[in-house]
């Protein structure tokens, strides 16, 4: 069971307003990614390496080629949050390093978003079951996501 508060009414535009609490809530953002990693097989570890078995699972699950699950990324995820916002949040706060959630793995030092299925921070080039197409949303695209 996720960590973030589940009785509150859902926050849903990330453009504007105080920036969400696991973005400053390392602890929170911790056990949140940790509960990721196990229901929604949050990954790879190490985005820089091939990662065969990693994705060749990704693509048996989504249906897909190898090649397709490989694109199937955080970065153009619908749950993916990529708005100036949420850039000057992470920059306001401490994030995360990877081995603190995991000592598998590796920190990519690639600049993040913020995942609303999950309520974490994450980098664009790790995946998980929950992906699903139209993103990232950014300051554009945020107000059609909002009215849903």
């Amino acid at each position: 069971m996720a960590t973030k508060n589940l009785t509150a009414e859902p926050q849903r535009d990330f453009t504007k307003g105080e920036c969400p609490e696991v973005l400053k809530d390392k602890r929170l953002s911790i056990e949140n990614h940790q509960i990721c990693i196990v229901k929604a097989d949050l990954g790879p570890p190490n985005p820089k390496m091939p990662e065969v078995m990693f994705w060749l699972v990704k693509s048996a699950k989504w249906n897909v080629s190898e090649h397709a699950a490989r694109e199937m990324v955080c970065g153009n995820c619908g749950h993916y949050w990529k708005t100036k916002f949420i850039d000057d949040c992470m920059k306001q706060y401490e994030q995360i390093t990877p081995p603190e959630v995991d000592p598998s793995w590796v920190d990519t030092g690639e600049s993040g978003g913020y995942c609303d299925e999950w309520d974490i921070p994450c980098t664009h080039s790790r995946t998980c079951n929950s992906w699903e197409p139209g993103g990232p949303m950014t300051d554009k695209n945020a107000d059609q996501k909002s009215e849903d």
